[in-house]
C-alpha cells in the first residue's frame, strides 16, 4: 500500500498543471488625439454612439496646441463605437460619428477631410429615378443625390458622401415605381453599392 500511494504522489508531482481559462481582455478603446487644425483644441467629448449627452470634456480643461498630440482614455467595457466632438478656438467643431477607436491607434482631428464617396450601379432593367441618402437613425433629413439626373441600367453614378458619417440609410427609386431600401449601410467600409 505505501508504495501505491508513493506511485500516486509522484504521477500527481510531476503531471502537467493545468491553468484555469483567462477570459478574454475587453479592446482597449483608448487612443492618442492628433491635432492637424491652424487653431488650439479647447474642449474634446468622446460619449458612446448615439448619446444625447457628450458628457465631460476629455482635456479636462487643457487646451491642445496646433500640431499637438494627446493621449485620451476611455473605459475598456467593450464598448468601441464612439461619437468624438472636437472644439477649436474661435468656437467651430469637428463632429465625427461612429468611429471604432477600438481599431485605430491616433484620431486626427482640424485636417481637411479625406474626399468619401460612394460608387453605385445600377444593376436593374429599368433606370434609377431617385437615390435619397441620410445618416442612419432617426432625426436626419434625407438628400438627393441624383437631383434630376437617372441612371440607366447597367451604368454607375458616383455622388460625394456627405459629412463624417458612415452609416447611412438609402432609398432607390426605379422608373417603374419600384423602390428598394437599405438600412444603416456602412459606406466607408463598403464605398461599392449595387442596386436592382
Amino acid at each position: 500500500m505505501p508504495i501505491l500511494r508513493t506511485t500516486l504522489f509522484a504521477v500527481l508531482l510531476f503531471a502537467p498543471a493545468v491553468a484555469p481559462a483567462q477570459p478574454a481582455a475587453a479592446p482597449n478603446p483608448s487612443f492618442n488625439l492628433l491635432n492637424h487644425a491652424d487653431t488650439a483644441v479647447t474642449a474634446f467629448f468622446a460619449t458612446p454612439a448615439g448619446r444625447a449627452n457628450w458628457g465631460r470634456d476629455r482635456l479636462d480643461g487643457k487646451t491642445l496646441a496646433a500640431g499637438g498630440k494627446a493621449p485620451i482614455r476611455l473605459p475598456a467595457d467593450g464598448n468601441c463605437i464612439y461619437d468624438l466632438r472636437a472644439v477649436f478656438t474661435g468656437g467651430h467643431e469637428d463632429v465625427q460619428h461612429e468611429v471604432n477607436v477600438c481599431k485605430v491607434e491616433d484620431v486626427t482631428v482640424g485636417g481637411a477631410p479625406a474626399a468619401r464617396e460612394l460608387r453605385l450601379h445600377n444593376g436593374g432593367s429599368v433606370a434609377l429615378t431617385k437615390l435619397l441618402l441620410r445618416p442612419a437613425g432617426a432625426g436626419h433629413k434625407p438628400v438627393n443625390l441624383t437631383q434630376d439626373k437617372q441612371i440607366a441600367p447597367g451604368a454607375e453614378g458616383r455622388f460625394d458622401l456627405p459629412g463624417s458619417d458612415c452609416l447611412f440609410d438609402l432609398r432607390a427609386t426605379f422608373a417603374d415605381g419600384r423602390t428598394l431600401e437599405k438600412h444603416a449601410a456602412d459606406l466607408c467600409k463598403s464605398p461599392d453599392l449595387s442596386v436592382q
